[in-house]
């Protein structure tokens, strides 16, 4: 089983998005990271993180990567504190809130033992990250601690759906051969011969922990932790890597979004 210093490691050395746009750290870097989310990943959830909701109020992002929803929240006019694993992630969304002119703090952290006290924030966010820590549950009732009471989460996760059901999976990975689907640092329709190491590899071929759940599994791990669960989302069809994405209409890309979406997207609050 894969550890805590074996994902620090594959993420130290793969920051997000380093497959495919400039090298980390630079302008262009930071211009795609943004073109990226708001174009292919984000665009039918941003009201989903309510960005300019939260003015003066305290926000975690737990595993906040190159920092992108540290940037959004900061902006904002949040009081922002971002954690990740990496030394890297921490340099990058430094940079990154540089080059935008935002402060926030941002501090290596480890989602599994988080380094705040109980009851210390409005808003605990965290985008696509806690199912990529060896103890997800653990992580989940870390963000539950660390938030005040009455307090909202934003938690998004891999989402296992009909595509990655036993019928279906080869018809999946058949279809992406024949539509010359490719992931960035991966070929998942011609190496992940299940599920599971299908939904590990959308971050990359080597990458240590990725595991995704139903709906209803991913419901009851939340509270179990604490959270009430107040509703979710589908979101991330990922348009830019279908050959000629460019011909793909927006809605005909929402429609896929809403009911292919790779992740869900939920709404929470600490009681």
């Amino acid at each position: 089983m894969a550890s805590v210093d074996d994902v620090r490691k594959y993420w130290n050395e793969h920051p997000l998005f380093s497959f495919e746009v400039a090298e980390p750290g630079s302008p262009e870097f930071f211009a795609q990271i943004d073109r990226i989310k708001r174009e292919d990943v984000e665009p039918f959830a941003l009201r989903y993180w309510e960005f300019d909701q939260f003015r003066g109020k305290r926000v975690l992002d737990v595993g906040c990567g190159p920092g992108w929803l540290t940037v959004q929240y900061a902006a904002g006019g949040a009081d922002v504190t971002a954690v990740d694993l990496t030394p890297r992630a921490v340099e990058l969304a430094t940079q990154f809130l540089a080059h935008r002119g935002l402060t926030a703090t941002v501090r290596e952290g480890n989602a599994e033992a988080l380094p705040f006290a109980d009851n210390t924030f409005d808003l605990v966010a965290s985008s696509g990250v806690l199912h990529h820590t060896p103890d997800t549950p653990r992580a989940i009732r870390e963000c539950w601690r660390v938030l005040k009471p009455g307090g909202t989460g934003k938690l998004t996760f891999y989402y296992k759906g009909i595509l990655h059901s036993p019928l279906v999976f080869p018809l999946t990975r058949l279809g992406m051969r024949l539509a010359g689907v490719k992931h960035p640092g991966a070929d998942m329709a011609k190496d992940a011969n299940d599920a599971d190491t299908f939904i590990r590899q959308y971050d990359g071929a080597d990458n240590p922990v990725g595991v995704g759940y139903t709906i209803r599994e991913w419901t009851r791990m939340l509270r179990e932790s604490g959270f009430e669960v107040l509703g979710h989302e589908r979101h991330f069809f990922p348009r830019r890597f279908i050959p000629m994405s460019a011909l793909v209409p927006r809605p005909v890309h929402h429609l896929l979004d809403a009911t292919l979406g790779t992740m869900v997207y939920f709404r929470l609050r600490k009681q």
